[in-house]
């Protein structure tokens, strides 16, 4: 007896704590849909490259490297075009090591206001009736708060000055735009990821924290719901209604609240508990063995050998490079050349160019089982379509046609790789994939067979959406009428 009052009492309280975040989550998701979080797609920064000039490559990487009075211990190298010359930008485990001109030698120090607006110019988000200004350098702000801009930070953030008032991000490491926003994406973002993330950059600057603020805020979410299931259901009166028609003792909003509430059940809480999900809490999905590790087997080590690395040089046939990157596969280097087209071409140096790509699939084929040598290879599967494993979530690159290698080691490894350039896409374990569905799977409802059917998708998710921003405000009622009677 004593245990059904403070049932009753968590329930009201945590309600009334939470039902206006409830409410604010279901509609921000809508927004969320159609208008995702700000970043420089893996499209939109093709396209907007400044075209590269191989004729000014005058330095070899090692001769670049050299002189810089730089050791040589670098992971990755990309050549691109900044303020209107050729760069080679050393990377390492970090993050951009190193930045040289190719033309002579001239170390890369950063941008000034002056510069980062020429960038902005030079590169393809202004249009000739276009004036950008500079805005000043940052760190982070809204729209730069994410991880994956860490390694290019600080930023300059530059104005286009067009009809979109279009903002540009330039990283003062690589002289290259790394994000770009506009006025409707600004806007919407303020009403979708903000809120439905806990997103404001003066707590996602601290990422412990902010990690800390999801999980507990989800678990009290879980609490309510879980509450709220067991007075539900002790409530209800099926077989003899109360006043000989409701299966609910309670009149209004309390009726509206306790039917839609055992209505909503399973998606309201597959909804909160995959919110808790999509932080990995207490390292629930953390794998025990290094991906690095187990790529430098596929590579054949870190670090490039750059003596080795095959020299740049213009192609006749696909003229309008845009940037050059080299890399390594069983301890052999080749490069990968990406056009204006986005179409990415292999070239291992030999004097043969037209058997490049079966090239680096005999090495690709040569290189997989070095991943994981002392486990089984399952199989290889050749995959050119997305799947419900492997797709694409909020313009996140995802090229085909690929490999999907499968280990029969303690983690159940899968591991996708790009037959266009040789590179790994990603690693799924048997707990990532576990991830997928318990979070991806139960929040997004990004299921294949829904998200390749649209608009049933849509459909489906903004109805579930609706009903649960309608129980969420029966909530947000009940709970200021408690707190003002």
């Amino acid at each position: 007896m004593k245990l059904k009052p403070l049932l009753f009492s968590i329930h009201r309280w945590l309600g009334i704590g939470m039902c206006l975040l409830f409410a604010l989550w279901f509609a921000s998701g809508i927004v969320m849909m159609y208008v995702e979080y700000p970043e420089l797609t893996e499209e939109e920064r093709i396209t907007n490259l400044p075209d590269l000039d191989i004729s000014k490559v005058y330095l070899t990487p090692l001769q670049a490297a050299k002189s810089s009075g730089e050791s040589n211990i670098y992971s990755r190298l990309i050549l691109s075009t900044v303020l209107g010359r050729p760069l080679y930008q050393f990377h390492n485990a970090e993050g951009i090591a190193l930045a040289v001109f190719a033309d002579n030698g001239q170390l890369f120090e950063g941008l000034d206001a002056e510069s980062a607006v020429d960038v902005a110019i030079q590169s393809g988000f202004t249009r000739t009736d276009d004036s950008p200004t500079y805005d000043k350098q940052i760190v982070v702000d809204q729209w730069s708060v994410s991880a994956v801009l860490d390694s290019s930070r600080p930023l300059h953030r530059v104005q286009i000055n067009d009809e979109a008032n279009t903002v540009v991000y330039i990283s003062d490491k690589s002289g290259r735009v790394v994000r770009d926003t506009n006025r409707n994406e600004r806007f919407w973002n303020w009403m979708g990821s903000t809120i439905h993330w806990i997103y404001p950059v003066q707590l996602r600057r601290n990422v412990d924290l902010w990690i800390q603020v999801i999980i507990v805020v989800s678990l009290i979410g879980i609490v309510s719901v879980v509450s709220g299931t067991i007075i539900g259901f002790m409530r209800i009166r099926v077989h003899k209604p109360f006043r000989g028609k409701d299966i609910s003792p309670y009149k209004g909003f309390m009726k509206w609240h306790h039917v839609l509430g055992l209505l909503t059940l399973v998606f309201i809480s597959t909804f909160i508990f995959s919110g808790l999900m999509s932080m990995g809490p207490w390292g629930i999905f953390d794998s025990s063995t290094s991906t690095q590790a187990q790529i430098a087997g596929y590579t054949g080590g870190e670090v490039l050998n750059l003596s080795e690395l095959p020299q740049p040089h213009a192609n006749a046939v696909h003229p309008k490079i845009r940037e050059m990157e080299w890399l390594k596969i069983s301890n052999v280097h080749y490069t990968v050349s990406t056009y204006s087209s986005g179409k990415r071409y292999v070239d291992f140096g030999s004097s043969t160019k037209d058997n490049q790509s079966l090239t680096l699939l005999a090495k690709v084929a040569e290189a997989i089982p070095n991943l994981l040598p002392n486990s089984k290879l399952l199989s290889v599967d050749f995959i050119q379509e997305h799947d419900d494993y492997y797709y694409s979530r909020h313009n996140r690159y995802r090229p085909l046609p690929i490999y999907r290698a499968k280990f029969d080691d303690a983690e159940s490894t899968w591991y996708h790789v790009d037959l266009t350039t040789g590179e790994i896409v990603n690693r799924l374990t048997h707990a990532g994939r576990v991830e997928r569905w318990l979070f991806n799977g139960l929040h997004s409802l990004d299921f294949q067979f829904l998200t390749q059917h649209r608009p049933l998708w849509d459909i489906i998710v903004i109805f579930l959406s609706i009903i649960g921003l309608g129980f969420s405000i029966t909530s947000v009622v009940i709970g200021w009428r408690r707190l003002v009677s």
